[in-house]
């Protein structure tokens, strides 16, 4: 009788699968909302009364700085163009002004209000630093905020695989290094240290030639000028 045993290695076959999962939604939110299109503030007004807009997400600096952003769907965003007012500054200490920043802010939103919809949600966030880095990219967020420290972890927990496993089958560390800058952690948790493809219970085939840290260095440049190409 033939007897089936799964193969060993340092990643469950399982744990993969999730990782490539929430990886693979991440690549497909931050593509299409990273960057939103540019447009006049005051087309927010207009697209509110329109009934295009399901969410408003503002920031308490803004618009001293920060970001106003609008939602005509889950993965469709439309971003303020920044036009920083003079008056939020205070003339003699070059410093913001809170209160005045405060009072610039809420006339406008105060327009918001007006004409939306009860069905538009409006939302603040703190807009620090340290939030920001934690949520990482702020596409995840404007799709659904829950998802963002999912992503995070995800990438994160790949990074350190690939820093722990000690020979990469398909690429050196340093390859995996500099293509992980340019999105390539979705191929490494699909590739290594076997394809995911071949299942929980095949056996590897013989291992290729590996790509060293010049061919990724490479690799990761053309990635980089590509997606400037088709964004330009």
């Amino acid at each position: 009788m033939r007897v089936v045993v799964p193969v060993r290695e340092d990643v469950p076959f399982g744990v993969r699968l999730a990782l490539l999962f929430v990886l693979a939604l991440s690549t497909v939110i931050v593509h299409l909302n990273q960057a939103p299109v540019l447009r006049p503030a005051e087309e927010l007004i207009s697209d509110l009364r329109a009934g295009g807009v399901s969410k408003v997400v503002h920031d308490r600096d803004w618009p001293a700085y920060g970001t106003l952003t609008w939602s005509h769907g889950p993965l469709s965003w439309t971003q303020a163009r920044f036009d920083q007012p003079d008056d939020v500054w205070d003339p003699e200490t070059t410093r913001l002004d809170r209160e005045a920043l405060q009072r610039r802010q809420e006339a406008f939103l105060a327009r918001v209000r007006a004409a939306a919809d009860p069905s538009v949600e409006i939302v603040r966030t703190e807009g620090s630093r340290g939030a920001a880095l934690l949520a990482g990219s702020p596409a995840y967020e404007r799709w659904w905020k829950p998802f963002a420290p999912v992503a995070v972890t995800a990438e994160a927990l790949t990074w350190l695989l690939m820093l722990a496993r000690p020979n990469p089958r398909y690429a050196s560390r340093w390859a995996w290094f500099w293509m992980f800058l340019t999105g390539g952690s979705l191929l490494y948790v699909l590739l290594e240290p076997r394809p995911l493809w071949r299942g929980p219970y095949e056996m590897p085939s013989s291992a290729p030639e590996r790509l060293d840290g010049t061919r990724g260095f490479a690799i990761a440049v053309a990635v980089l000028f590509g997606t400037a190409m088709v964004n330009a």
